[in-house]
């Protein structure tokens, strides 16, 4: 199998001032990283930017662990990181972020997600969502309170269960899933999926655009359906 082929891009969107989602593409270590940050006096951006720095400094210098081991360690780096800067000014107070980071070897790809950043699947023309959201809209679903389609009516979309650096604690998830060739896969901030539905995301995906054309395909389609959010996507072509 080839090495997979690593786009990403990142917009501001259509109705926000500055751009708190970061991302990184580090392809010669099979790393791709999406955090979206959040916190006042543009901090949020403060904290995507050490999430993604703090993640790729450990993935790269731990090669010798387990994927899982590694992608652990790292997000919770990136967590103390964090905590560890808005200790330091007022204005850094109460600043987290979401995170989904991707790590490729010859046979699986291996994910870490905090938030509700996503990382989707595309296989023999299916999508599928290998991320659940840690959001109160899921949680509602979970629980049975609401149908999915009731809860994107009745539950605000933005209220996140789960983010680096806001409490002490930090509980990450973690999987595994087997590549297999002409699999393409999509990391990308909640900028796309609020304005995308999934059968829109599988459309463009299915369009046979490279990957870097894609992520300008997804973006573009996210601002033209209002483009409420900084939009970030990585794609990655197996």
């Amino acid at each position: 199998m080839k090495s997979p082929i690593l786009a990403g891009r990142t917009d501001v969107g259509r109705q926000r001032d500055h751009n708190e989602d970061a991302f990184a593409v580090v392809a010669k270590h099979g790393i791709a990283i999406v955090a979206d940050g959040m916190g006042g006096h543009n901090a949020g951006e403060v904290a995507s930017e050490i999430a993604i720095s703090t993640t790729i400094a450990i993935l790269s210098s731990t090669a010798g662990l387990s994927a899982h081991d590694r992608l652990d360690t790292a997000v919770h780096a990136a967590h103390a990181s964090i905590r560890d800067k808005a200790a330091e000014s007022a204005r850094y107070k109460g600043m987290g972020t979401t995170i989904v980071a991707v790590l490729l070897d010859e046979k699986n790809l291996s994910v870490a997600h905090v938030g509700d950043s996503r990382l989707y699947q595309l296989r023999k023309g299916q999508l599928r969502q290998l991320t659940r959201d840690h959001s109160l809209l899921q949680e509602f679903i979970d629980k049975g309170l609401y149908s999915p389609a009731e809860a994107k009516e009745k539950v605000a979309r933005n209220i996140i269960t789960r983010a680096l650096g806001l409490e002490d604690a930090l509980k990450v998830d973690i999987s595994a899933h087997p590549l297999q060739s002409r699999d393409r896969y999509l990391l990308c901030s909640d900028g796309v999926h609020e304005m995308l539905g999934d059968a829109e995301i599988a459309a463009v995906l299915l369009q046979g655009l490279g990957a870097e054309a894609t992520c300008e395909e997804l973006i573009d389609h996210a601002n033209a359906k209002g483009g409420k959010d900084n939009i970030t996507v990585i794609v990655i072509d197996v």
